[in-house]
């Protein structure tokens, strides 16, 4: 055993070596934590705060305004805010208008390179439904606490009409659909597809189309107690009715010639009430008098506050009718496109189902027509 460690000695001065390991380890960790601690500290000194605040006026608002405003406590202060839609904003507030709900993220930066998010959740905008029209911009509604199944009717400054037909299921209805005479060909009719399957609903013009003169250009107005315009010739009917739009300074809808689509889905609307049940099958309406009214002044042809759908002028659509008659080979004819012009007119006891086909360069004194407006 001379000269030699017994095993309890071994034992013990391995455990103390351990031990010693154990607490230079512990020291040097402690003093790394501390540092990164402490850099990770520095780092957050200056970097920015960011506020986000929501206002919405009224109950059911169209619009909802957020405020972001963003602090920092370095010198050199806030360099600018980023919007949702990547513009930016100098300095350290910003405002920004939202439509629809939805998620909004917001990102401030600092003069010292520095930058922080945050998003804000927008709930209050009410979604668009079949009785929940959307109002355009410049338009206000005729009578706010009128039920959409009775006609909710708005109005622009200058007095033009629009009623509104909702869309339950987000699908026109074309009646014409499976009969091979009759196709819509026309972009504005597409694209008041594409609305309703988006906002379920479009707006129909209250009153047949009449003429509007401003600083000497002639526009087509939806109009209460107007002449109607009359003597005109499709494509003249579709120019102004599509123009109409900008003529007035509409800003976020369109206007058109009313098209297939519109028009029988108004006319299944107003069948389905009991009130006006068989009104598209009906001559018991309309003005056939002989003698063109201004429009709306024929009270029993106002059905769910839409005015002359039946009788008074009979009215251009965008539907082509085709004539098996005819060659569609000879290019040189001019009478190869016949629209199809609907209801009856002062003069013509027909229905408003009623279609009718005539060469689009052709015109009456008894032949008006009728717009549509749509986001």
């Amino acid at each position: 055993m001379k000269g030699k460690f017994s095993p309890i000695i071994i034992g013990v001065i391995v455990v103390v070596i351990i031990a010693i390991g154990a607490l230079i380890f512990t020291t040097l960790s402690g003093n790394n934590s501390g540092t990164n601690n402490k850099k990770n500290t520095e780092q957050d000194v200056g970097k920015p705060v960011i506020n986000l605040s929501k206002d919405a006026d009224g109950d059911k608002p169209k619009k909802v305004t957020i405020t972001a405003y963003a602090t920092t406590s370095d010198k050199d202060g806030i360099k600018e805010i980023i919007l949702p839609d990547g513009s930016s904003v100098m300095g350290s507030t910003a405002k920004y208008e939202v439509e629809e709900n939805g998620t909004y993220k917001f990102t401030a930066n600092c003069a010292n390179g520095q930058s922080d998010s945050l998003t804000i959740e927008v709930t209050e905008i009410p979604e668009n439904s079949h009785n929940n029209p959307y109002i355009p911009e410049g338009f206000s509604a005729v009578d706010e606490d009128v039920d959409v199944e009775d006609g909710f009717v708005i109005a622009d400054k200058n007095g033009n009409q629009y009623v509104w037909i909702p869309v339950e299921s987000g699908k026109l209805s074309r009646n014409t659909m499976l009969d091979v005479k009759y196709t819509e060909s026309t972009g504005t009719a597409s694209a008041l597809v594409n609305s309703v399957a988006k906002y379920y609903g479009f707006y129909i013009a209250r009153f047949e189309a009449s003429q509007y003169e401003k600083n000497g250009k002639m526009a087509a107005a939806s109009m209460s107690g107007k002449v109607p315009w009359t003597n005109i010739a499709y494509q003249d009917a579709s120019e102004y009715a599509t123009n109409s739009a900008e003529f007035f300074e509409y800003e976020d809808c369109y206007t058109a010639l009313i098209n297939s689509y519109a028009w029988d889905t108004t006319l299944n609307w107003i069948d389905s009430k009991e009130e006006y049940i068989n009104y598209s099958s009906s001559t018991d309406r309309g003005n056939y008098s002989g003698t063109i009214y201004p429009t709306g002044v024929t009270e029993t042809d106002e059905v769910n506050h839409i005015c002359d759908l039946a009788g008074n002028v009979r009215e251009w659509t965008t539907e082509i009718y085709k004539d098996n008659s005819s060659d569609s080979n000879d290019k040189d004819s001019t009478n190869l496109i016949n629209r199809v012009i609907r209801g009856g007119g002062a003069t013509l006891n027909r229905t408003a189902a009623s279609h009718q086909g005539y060469p689009d360069s052709q015109y009456e004194p008894y032949w008006g027509f009728r717009m549509v407006l749509y986001k």
